[in-house]
């Protein structure tokens, strides 16, 4: 839990100088971290200011936003160009160069994708204020909207209709379950894998930054690494420091430049 955690900006002074020492790399969640948690997942937004302070961190540190989102689309909502993305988990990867990775064994499963989004959207069809939001590598469905007595009974579905797709699984997010390829594969992965684009051969320490409980296989799987949790996602963390929300990040992102 983050309320168990120590501040990042409490420490942030010597978090500054430890990173001015071992400039390490960096790597940001998009929802609820640099965007606030909406209502609807489309209306997401990052404002001009958290862009800025965004753009001039990764002149200092070199800088990849790591997303549940599709990759074209988190990409086009932070719009700084000279950054790395993971959209879908990781599962695509996008960079400077025309750079782009997609996961081999994911190709293999897309066609499942619109099997198992037909039959679920006639599934939860009854269940007012479901949203699916389809991505190249993964299946969203919001229930943010949902009347809280209904929440068990959109579970129970989608564990049903799951069941008839070995090859893919599911990950649950703030008020969002996440259908994806049932691979060995995840945020934390996806980190390592940018270590190697990102960083110098001996430039292997890296910082994340993330809200939901999809990023704790980053706090977790990250080798050489500092987690900050933004927030609360309600579970067991595995991450070092705490930021209690959006102005925390500003703030914290603040220090770190000066």
């Amino acid at each position: 839990m983050s309320h168990q955690l120590p501040s990042a900006l409490e420490h942030g002074k010597e978090l500054r100088e430890k990173f001015n020492q071992i400039k390490p790399l960096l790597f940001l969640d998009f929802d609820g971290t640099l965007a606030p948690i909406v209502e609807h997942h489309e209306d997401a937004a990052i404002s001009a200011e958290m862009r800025d302070l965004v753009l001039r961190l990764s002149k200092k540190y070199p800088t990849a936003v790591v997303s549940g989102r599709g990759m074209k689309d988190v990409s086009q909502r932070v719009n700084i160009p000279e950054l790395y993305y993971a959209g879908s988990h990781g599962f695509e990867i996008s960079g400077p160069g025309n750079f782009l990775k997609e996961n081999d064994e994911a190709q293999k499963v897309l066609p499942q994708f619109d099997e198992i989004e037909t039959s679920l959207r006639k599934e939860l069809k009854d269940i007012n204020g479901v949203d699916f939001e389809r991505k190249k590598f993964t299946l969203a469905i919001h229930y943010r909207q949902v009347k809280e007595e209904m929440t068990d009974e959109v579970h129970q579905r989608v564990a049903t209709v799951l069941k008839k797709y070995p090859e893919l699984k599911k990950a649950d997010g703030k008020k969002v379950i996440e259908i994806r390829p049932s691979i060995d594969w995840h945020k934390g992965k996806a980190v390592e894998f940018l270590k190697t684009q990102l960083g110098e051969k001996d430039q292997d320490y890296s910082v994340y930054i993330g809200d939901d409980v999809t990023d704790e296989d980053a706090f977790k799987y990250v080798q050489h690494g500092l987690g900050i949790l933004v927030g609360d996602h309600g579970h067991e963390t595995s991450a070092d420091y705490a930021l209690k929300d959006l102005d925390e990040v500003k703030q914290f992102f603040e220090l770190l430049l000066q």
